[in-house]
């Protein structure tokens, strides 16, 4: 009868162990994800006022968090405003609060040559995929017809320049 009690005792401390270690492992990740969501907003990179969203991928749990996030998208400002817009605000964030744990980087490019980029990228994807057709290339191919729909029918609607914003963000 003792042994049982001492086989129970065990279980119910190992649980508890376990359980407990769970919700520590939770508790920091949920502090670094919302950590990392106000670096990348404060810190890094702000999304552009002006711009619209084209498209955003993530790897974790959820955008311009914890994990790495690309962001792209399309504004009727020119690539020069829009630069400097985000030397200003690094320039200004580097003056005024400490790094964080996040790091990130923009580009900007006029809409024209990224529609021209994407549109040879996709070409090449369609010759790839000719040669050795996979469901993982149907995919891609399809992900990037999409995003060059919308970029082609931003430039129409006036838009000249395309910004991608990539947050690395974690322990």
């Amino acid at each position: 009868m003792e042994a049982n009690r001492n086989q129970t005792g065990c279980l119910k401390t190992t649980l508890i162990l376990v359980g407990a270690a769970i919700i520590f492992i939770a508790a920091i990740m949920l502090i670094g994800d919302l950590k990392c969501a106000y670096d990348v907003e404060d810190w890094w990179m702000p999304l552009y006022p002006n711009g619209k969203t084209v498209d955003v991928q993530y790897d974790l749990f959820r955008a311009r968090a914890w994990g790495t996030t690309t962001w792209i998208m399309t504004t009727t400002d020119d690539v020069e405003t829009v630069k400097q817009f985000y030397r200003d605000t690094r320039l200004d964030t580097l003056k005024n609060k400490t790094k964080g744990i996040a790091s990130g980087d923009s580009h900007v490019q006029a809409l024209d040559q990224a529609v021209a980029t994407m549109d040879r990228h996709y070409n090449a994807l369609q010759e790839t995929y000719a040669e050795e057709p996979t469901e993982e290339l149907a995919a891609e191919m399809d992900r990037e017809k999409a995003r060059l729909a919308t970029l082609i029918q931003r430039l129409e609607a006036g838009h000249v320049s395309r910004i991608v914003l990539v947050s690395v963000c974690g322990i």
